[in-house]
C-alpha cells in the first residue's frame, strides 16, 4: 500500500467520522413523535420557529445596513481618521456576542449603571419614563448585530477593492450622479458580496446560546437545552437540533444559489483601483459618524465599561482556581488547534497531490461542520459516543464480567472532537489559501525527480505553508477560546473553561464579577489577532 493510499484512505475515514453527528441528528426527524414532542409542538415549537426567523431577518437587515454602508464609505472616500476605521471597523470580531450582550445588560437594563445613573440625575423612578429594556427579542438583534456586522464589512470592501474604477467612470460618461451611481452601479453589483457576508451573520446568531439565553429569548438553542436538561430528552432534543440543521442548510443552499456563475471581482488588462474622493465640511462629518459610531457600540463602549468592572473585581475572581482555569483553557485550546491544523492538513494535501474530483470532495464534506450549531454538533456527539460507550460496556460485561465505564463519553476527548468537527474547516481554509500560493510545478518537479512523498512534504511544501500553518492554529485557537454551548454540554464534570466560567457568573447575578474572564478571553483574541496581522503581512 503506497502512502499516497494511506492519505487517502485516512481521509475518507476522518471525513466520515466528521459527519457522525449530523447524520445522527438528522436521522431523528424519521422518528415517532413523543408525549413530549407533541407537548413542544402544542406549546413553544411556533415560538422557537418565529423567534428564530425574526432573529434571522432583523440580523440580517441590521447586518447589511452597518456593513455595506461602512464598507462603502471606507473603500470610495477618505475623511477624518478614515485609515482607523479601515481596522478598526473589524475589532468588534474580538469580543465574543455573549460578552457584549452580559455587558449591555448589566449597562441598559432596569437595574444598570447607565440606567440607574440618568435616573438617579434627573430623579426619576423607572415607573415614570417609557423605558426601553434591552433585555428582549429586539435588544439580542441589536446586539448581534453590532458584533456581527464585520461578516459583511469584510466581504464587501474586499469585493469593491477588486472592483475596477472602469465601472464608475463607464457610469460618470452616461451622465449618471453620485447617488445614481450608488443605487444603479454599485448597489447592484455589490449584492452577491453583501448576501454572503449577510448569511454568514445570519447563521452565526441563529446558532448563538449564550444571547438569547440571557435575555430570555426561546430559539432552537435554547429550546435544545431545556428539552435536554430540563425535560431529559435526548430524543426531542435531537428533533429540535435536526429542524435547526435543516434552517442552517436552507440559508447555505440560498448563498450558494444566489451566487451562481457570478464573479466577485473585474479583471482584465484595464483593472485600475478606485480613486478616493476626499470629503470635507459636513460630508466628511457624516462619514466619520458613520463608521464611529457601529466601532464604539460594537468594541469601545463594551470594551470600555469591560476594563472598569475589570478593575474593581479582578482581586476577587483571580485566586490559585482562576489560574487553573485559565491553564485547562489554554491547554484545551492549544492542543485542539495543533491537532485540528495537522488534520486539516492531512486533508488538502491529499487533495493537491492526487488532483481528483474526489479527494477534493472529501475536503469539502469535512468543512460542513462549520455551518452546523456547536449545541447541535455537541448533541449528535454526545448520541454517538453513548452509543460507542454501551456497547464497549456490553462487550466486556458479556465476555469478561467486568463495567469498563465511560470511555469516551464526559471526557476532553468529546470536547476536542466537538472542536474538531465544528472548526476544521476554518483551517481547510487556510491551507486551501496556502497552497494556491505555490505552483503545480512544484508538485511537477518532485514527481519527475522521483522523490518521496514523504520528502517531498518536509523539504518542499512544508516550509511554503509555515504562514498558512501558523493562521490556521491562530484562528482555531480563536475560535475555541470563544466557543460555549458546545464546551458547555461536552465537558467533564468539574471542568470550566474561560467562555463557561463567565457564562456561569452571569447566571449567578454576578455581572461585574464575569467581566474578569471575559476580558481573558478578549486579551487573547486580541493578541492573537494581532500575531495574525503580523503573519499575514509577511505572507
Amino acid at each position: 500500500m503506497t502512502n499516497f493510499s494511506k492519505l487517502t484512505i485516512s481521509s475518507v475515514f476522518l471525513a466520515l467520522l466528521i459527519c457522525v453527528p449530523a447524520i445522527i441528528i438528522l436521522s431523528y426527524i424519521f422518528t415517532p413523535s413523543s408525549e413530549i414532542w407533541i407537548h413542544l409542538k402544542q406549546t413553544v415549537l411556533e415560538d422557537y420557529i418565529y423567534n428564530s426567523l425574526y432573529i434571522m431577518f432583523g440580523v440580517a437587515l441590521m447586518t447589511i445596513v452597518i456593513g455595506f454602508s461602512t464598507a462603502y464609505i471606507t473603500t470610495m472616500y477618505t475623511f477624518s481618521f478614515s485609515h482607523f476605521f479601515h481596522y478598526a471597523l473589524i475589532l468588534p470580531f474580538a469580543i465574543p456576542t455573549y460578552i457584549v450582550a452580559f455587558i449591555y445588560a448589566g449597562m441598559f437594563d432596569m437595574t444598570g449603571s447607565v440606567t440607574t445613573f440618568f435616573l438617579e440625575l434627573f430623579d426619576l423612578k423607572i415607573s415614570e419614563i417609557n423605558f426601553y429594556d434591552i433585555m428582549s427579542i429586539e435588544g439580542a438583534i441589536i446586539v448581534m448585530s453590532l458584533v456581527l456586522y464585520p461578516y459583511v464589512y469584510l466581504i464587501t470592501k474586499t469585493y469593491l477593492r477588486a472592483e475596477s474604477a472602469s465601472v464608475i467612470d463607464a457610469a460618470k460618461t452616461m451622465g449618471l450622479s453620485s447617488w445614481q451611481i450608488f443605487y444603479k452601479v454599485v448597489l447592484p453589483i455589490s449584492r452577491p458580496a453583501i448576501v454572503a457576508g449577510a448569511i454568514l451573520a445570519v447563521m452565526e446568531a441563529v446558532s448563538d446560546f449564550g444571547v438569547v439565553d440571557y435575555y430570555g429569548v426561546s430559539t432552537f438553542v435554547t429550546g435544545i437545552f431545556r428539552t435536554w436538561f430540563g425535560m431529559g430528552s435526548v430524543e426531542d432534543a435531537s428533533k429540535l437540533a435536526a429542524m435547526l440543521m435543516m434552517f442552517i442548510f436552507l440559508l447555505i443552499f440560498l448563498e450558494r444559489f444566489q451566487r451562481r456563475n457570478k464573479k466577485y471581482k473585474s479583471s482584465g488588462k484595464d483593472f485600475r483601483p478606485i480613486a478616493k474622493v476626499k470629503l470635507t465640511g459636513i460630508k466628511n462629518f457624516f462619514a466619520f459618524s458613520a463608521c464611529f459610531l457601529p466601532f464604539f457600540f460594537g468594541f469601545l463602549l463594551p470594551f470600555i465599561q469591560m476594563c472598569f468592572w475589570f478593575s474593581i473585581s479582578y482581586e476577587e475572581i483571580i485566586d490559585e482556581d482562576f489560574f487553573i482555569l485559565l491553564q485547562q483553557t489554554l491547554f484545551i485550546a492549544v492542543g485542539s488547534a495543533v491537532l485540528i491544523t495537522a488534520l486539516a492538513l492531512l486533508f488538502v494535501y491529499n487533495a493537491r497531490r492526487t488532483k481528483t474530483k474526489t479527494t477534493d470532495n472529501i475536503a469539502q464534506v469535512a468543512k460542513l461542520g462549520y455551518s452546523i450549531p456547536g449545541a447541535v454538533i455537541a448533541v449528535g456527539i454526545l448520541i454517538a459516543f453513548s452509543l460507542f460507550d454501551n456497547s464497549i460496556i456490553y462487550i466486556f460485561e458479556t465476555y469478561f464480567g467486568i463495567n469498563p465505564g465511560l470511555i469516551v463519553g464526559g471526557t476532553v476527548t468529546a470536547v476536542v472532537f466537538g472542536y474538531a468537527v465544528r472548526f476544521i474547516a476554518i483551517a481547510i481554509n487556510n491551507y486551501e489559501s496556502g497552497f494556491s500560493k505555490i505552483p503545480t510545478t512544484y508538485d511537477d518537479a518532485t514527481q519527475t525527480l522521483q522523490v518521496g512523498e514523504r520528502r517531498a512534504f518536509t523539504s518542499v511544501f512544508a516550509p511554503l505553508l509555515k504562514n498558512a500553518t501558523f493562521a490556521a492554529f491562530i484562528m482555531v485557537f480563536i475560535e475555541i477560546i470563544k466557543e460555549l454551548p458546545l464546551t458547555m454540554i461536552l465537558r467533564p464534570f468539574n471542568f470550566d473553561t474561560l467562555a463557561v466560567r463567565s457564562y456561569e457568573l452571569t447566571q449567578q447575578g454576578q455581572i461585574v464579577e464575569s467581566s474578569v474572564p471575559s476580558m481573558f478571553i478578549v486579551f487573547l483574541g486580541i493578541m492573537s489577532v494581532l500575531l495574525l496581522a503580523k503573519n499575514m503581512s509577511k505572507d
